[in-house]
């Protein structure tokens, strides 16, 4: 408990808005996706499976990750991650996409979710992942900040040659392929 905390006032400390954010890419995303509060016709189906699941992700960012598919256009959605089909039903609703569970069902994928877990039990699976992934793909991990550990995974993600741009949010780490955009991380309250 006393890491979490620590690793949350050093998140505070270090994180910004969209008034730090220089690039174009990610300035859009963060005001026009992250900061997006408008009320949907999603949100009480989103609501109502959130009721009925225990997760760890918290109704405000369960709501960010449907919000995610519909604002970047994705239509073929990788779960990387044993759980149960909670991320698949948010992620459906309201959105028009194809949600597979192995990376061997497709050449590329536009949204790869990833428990973080899953990469400490398979050392392998990032490079198959990082395969699959086009240049305007999202690599999406869970719990960055939950443990030494998943810090540390965290850190050699975003620090990986083909991952351009990072960004943590505290509860989720977003890696892009962006070929063609500078290599930046960033560290946003959300």
């Amino acid at each position: 408990m006393l890491f979490r905390i620590k690793s949350y006032l050093y998140f505070l400390w270090k994180s910004t808005n969209q008034h730090g954010v220089h690039s174009p890419f990610v300035f859009n995303l963060v005001t026009k996706c992250f900061y997006d509060r408008k009320k949907r016709a999603s949100d009480a189906s989103i609501t109502s499976i959130y009721k009925k699941n225990p997760v760890e992700i918290s109704l405000k960012n369960t709501k960010l990750l449907n919000r995610l598919i519909g604002y970047l256009n994705y239509e073929k959605v990788l779960i990387a991650e044993n759980s149960s089909n909670f991320i698949e039903q948010i992620l459906s609703i309201d959105n028009s996409t194809t949600i597979y569970y192995s990376a061997e069902d497709l050449d590329q994928f536009d949204f790869i979710y990833l428990d973080i877990n899953q990469l400490k039990k398979h050392s392998k699976l990032l490079d198959i992942l990082f395969s699959k992934a086009h240049n305007d793909s999202l690599l999406l991990l869970n719990s960055i900040h939950t443990s030494e550990d998943h810090q540390t995974i965290w850190q050699q993600l975003h620090n990986h040659p083909k991952a351009k741009v990072s960004i943590d949010t505290y509860d989720f780490g977003f890696i892009f392929f962006r070929k063609e955009q500078e290599k930046e991380h960033f560290v946003i309250r959300v």
